[in-house]
């Protein structure tokens, strides 16, 4: 009998976390592209991109004529990273704290309230990511879109 109301509370527990898991994740639909940009798009068929000429930056590209803005937001860079030849992440750089509000502003307008810890904010999908960090002793943030997914 013990051995019954063990199994049984084991599977109760395991059937309630199931749906906490999946409230994890945003409702709305992901992003399914940055500037027009399709995620997993190959290298070859988006123009206008130079490799970033520093060390440490394989498989990472910008555009010349990359608008400075996002939103409300000022930023200062956009890169674009490839995997396999396919781009699967976008990281956006900005300055100041009014900033990184547009940018939080406009995402939880778009996906809703996200998860926050400390000055790192993130909303979640199965396949995809989005995270805004901010570090307050330099002034500076960074907004990432990840794509882990298959290529639509």
């Amino acid at each position: 009998m013990n051995k019954l109301f063990t199994l049984t509370l084991l599977i109760v527990l395991i059937i309630a976390a199931v749906p906490a898991a999946a409230s994890d994740y945003v409702q709305a639909p992901r992003p399914t592209a940055f500037r027009g940009i399709t995620w997993g798009t190959p290298l070859s068929e988006i123009p206008g991109l130079a490799p970033v000429q520093e060390p440490g930056f394989k498989d990472t590209y910008f555009k010349r004529d990359e608008p400075m803005t996002y939103g409300k937001a000022e930023i200062t860079s956009v890169a674009y990273y490839f995997h396999a030849d396919k781009l699967y992440r976008v990281g956006i750089a900005f300055k100041g704290r009014v900033n990184q509000f547009f940018l939080k502003d406009m995402l939880m307008q778009r996906y809703g309230a996200g998860r926050g810890i400390g000055f790192r904010y993130g909303w979640m999908w199965p396949d995809f990511s989005i995270e805004l960090n901010y570090n307050n002793d330099n002034d500076t943030g960074s907004l990432y879109y990840t794509f882990e997914g298959s290529p639509q």
